[in-house]
């Protein structure tokens, strides 16, 4: 049983925390965890994160964290937290909405309870939420801090190994899955940045197809304004891409050139390639973007090729090749790729990783490329506004019973 597949009914305490720990990537820790339930048998949905500082058990500490807990079910964010299609009315007092709550700190398993944790239901409920459990996480143990039951949820807790040995663990260990040790790991694919080469002579010309070798001057954004140069140099890189997504024998990314990510039309290309539904459509929009031909603005095909849950396989493939050419870049020449990269984990439902790929974006460039800030910008606004992607929606049944249950982290 995967996260996606995840109901209250039916999991307990060590099947929720470990659809914590693989939808935020790693096991967090100081922090708090609201957990959205849909529908009758309460499948599991979207996840938002909040920071628990070394001072939360004081009174200012205790407001802050409640305040936030609030605001992350009756803010901006609120409707995609709730699982609600967008475009459709929200209000968190008429519409029943259920939370899990996973308080996860050294101390989550004291008696009496930190004031937090004994504040956050009724706080909630206020809210228009209710918080259906309250389980308290340690680095060794967990329990449920509304369990009255000893032999169930004991005191003193149940050793975390049940969390590492459950459905939910095992079915994403079984698909590859593996936890970063800290949520700085998430990111820790990318690398960092190579140091600025006194040598900008790019050896990508001894590596073309020989019926190419004729574009190996023109880089991407030459400003020639050579369309159908620009569009073969796509192509090129576009063969290459592709074979990687592949596994074709022979082929690796030292053959991918990092600074074509500079186009604008090459980068949508890749998140439609890894992202769009299959079909016709898709592949019409993919010549269009590789000819230089369609508007650089994807939404306009959000409710036609982006209503289905990403491709768990092509995904990861998709961004293993992408970190590979981020960790080849410089912190400019790899801005694209970081931009490119936060977007998919966006729209894989991974908004820890997101957030963490802007900030690195961010501080490698405080003043961003011509190029960058619409597809910077478009994420950045993502995040801020706690904006899921197009197919986390309500299916005609009813909350949680379509594929948009997937847990999403916010």
């Amino acid at each position: 049983m995967s996260s996606s597949e995840l109901t209250v009914n039916q999991a307990g305490p060590a099947d929720l925390i470990a659809s914590v720990w693989y939808t935020l990537g790693f096991r967090p820790l100081n922090s708090l965890v609201l957990i959205a339930l849909h529908g009758p048998r309460g499948r599991v949905g979207s996840m938002l994160r909040i920071d628990l500082t070394p001072a939360w058990f004081g009174p200012d500490g205790v407001s802050d964290v409640l305040d936030a807990a609030v605001e992350s079910v009756t803010g901006p964010g609120a409707a995609a937290f709730a699982g609600v299609p967008p475009g459709s009315s929200f209000s968190p007092g008429v519409l029943p909405l259920r939370v899990v709550a996973v308080v996860a700190t050294a101390d989550a398993l004291i008696v009496p309870a930190p004031q937090v944790i004994r504040a956050l239901p009724h706080r909630l409920l206020r809210a228009g939420v209710w918080v259906y459990d309250l389980i308290g996480v340690t680095p060794t143990t967990y329990r449920s801090l509304t369990c009255p039951d000893e032999d169930c949820c004991p005191a003193a807790g149940r050793p975390l190994s049940e969390v590492e040995s459950s459905r939910v663990a095992v079915a994403h260990v079984m698909r590859g899955e593996r936890l970063a040790d800290s949520e700085h790991d998430v990111i820790g694919d990318v690398g960092e940045p190579v140091a600025e080469s006194l040598d900008e002579m790019s050896s990508e010309a001894d590596e073309l197809d020989p019926a190419d070798a004729d574009d190996a001057d023109g880089g991407a954004g030459d400003g020639a304004g050579d369309e159908a140069a620009a569009e073969r140099r796509r192509r090129r890189w576009w063969r290459t891409f592709n074979a990687l997504l592949g596994r074709v024998e022979g082929w690796d990314t030292d053959r991918l050139g990092v600074a074509e990510l500079g186009d604008s039309y090459l980068r949508d290309a890749v998140f439609v390639r890894l992202a769009a539904t299959p079909g016709v459509t898709r592949v019409r929009l993919l010549h269009q973007l590789l000819a230089g031909q369609a508007p650089p603005d994807l939404t306009e095909h959000w409710g036609t090729l982006f209503t289905g849950p990403p491709d768990r396989e092509l995904f990861a493939r998709g961004e293993e090749v992408l970190a590979a050419l981020a960790r080849r870049g410089t912190a400019a020449e790899r801005g694209p790729v970081l931009a490119v990269l936060a977007l998919l984990a966006w729209y894989r439902g991974n908004g820890v990783r997101t957030r963490l790929l802007m900030e690195r974006l961010r501080s490698e460039n405080p003043v961003l490329p011509d190029e960058l800030p619409r597809l910077a910008g478009l994420v950045e606004t993502l995040c801020a506004t706690g904006t899921a992607p197009p197919w986390v929606e309500l299916s005609a049944d009813g909350p949680g019973s379509g594929p948009a249950a997937q847990g999403w982290a916010g």
